[in-house]
């Protein structure tokens, strides 16, 4: 996260959306300063600001889980990625011993086991990071770089340097068969629709009741947290005891 109290901003830093260039430059030329930790989230920022800190104009990426769903498969079959994470363990596992291409792997997690590893960020519902000033797309970076200064009052002194830029990876659609391509757009529909991204409505299938209740899991989850879906969890084992 990187703040600025002499131009009075705050940038949340979501993964898999140039995150890391756009902190490098705010801090280098725009009298940013990393705060917190690199992925704070805004009610974290807003937890430990004062009165005046809260006013600061605030921004964060989003990116179309389509391509972040690609990213994360080329990630995990190059093993690459914090091996303290569970998550990943289990699939760079999956993907090391089973050789799966993208299909499987996306069918096997997003699908069957219903784990999310393409919204960026896991938490887009949450009323606090509804609250951002202004959210970018990652697939319009210069443009929304530029955006972003202007909103902010500031004058842009150059393009915006990107780094950590993923090579040799072919368009992220080209992984998609047909079939899990329709799982995606559906299993994505919010998400996309409430970030101005295109959903053709022909890609959208009916998702079977297991299907649908995972689906629903995650979007619990994103908008109110772990904490509270676990606490959900067990009012309704109660309510069935």
């Amino acid at each position: 996260m990187v703040v600025s109290h002499h131009y009075k901003y705050v940038f949340m830093q979501t993964m898999k959306t140039a995150s890391t260039a756009i902190a490098k430059e705010l801090c280098d030329n725009y009298e940013g300063e990393m705060i917190l930790h690199k992925h704070a989230s805004y009610a974290e920022y807003l937890a430990q600001a004062n009165m005046r800190e809260k006013q600061y104009f605030s921004f964060a990426g989003v990116r179309n889980p389509l391509d972040v769903a690609v990213s994360r498969y080329e990630l995990r079959k190059s093993a690459r990625g914090p091996r303290e994470d569970q998550t990943n363990r289990v699939q760079n596992q999956y993907i090391a011993a089973s050789g799966a291409d993208f299909t499987q792997f996306f069918t096997e997690f997003m699908v069957n086991r219903g784990v999310d590893f393409a919204s960026v960020p896991l938490n887009w519902r949450s009323k606090s990071f509804q609250s951002i000033d202004y959210i970018y797309q990652y697939e319009n970076l210069q443009h929304e770089f530029s955006t972003i200064l202007r909103l902010a009052g500031i004058e842009q002194k150059r393009p915006l340097p990107l780094v950590n830029k993923t090579t040799g990876k072919d368009h992220y659609l080209e992984y998609y068969d047909n079939v899990t391509l329709q799982f995606a757009y559906t299993l994505f529909e919010d998400y996309l629709r409430r970030w101005g991204y295109d959903v053709p409505a022909h890609m959208l299938r009916k998702l079977t009741p297991a299907q649908s209740f995972r689906h629903q899991r995650n979007k619990l989850q994103s908008r109110y947290g772990d904490a509270a879906l676990w606490s959900l969890a067990r009012k309704l084992r109660h309510s069935f005891n």
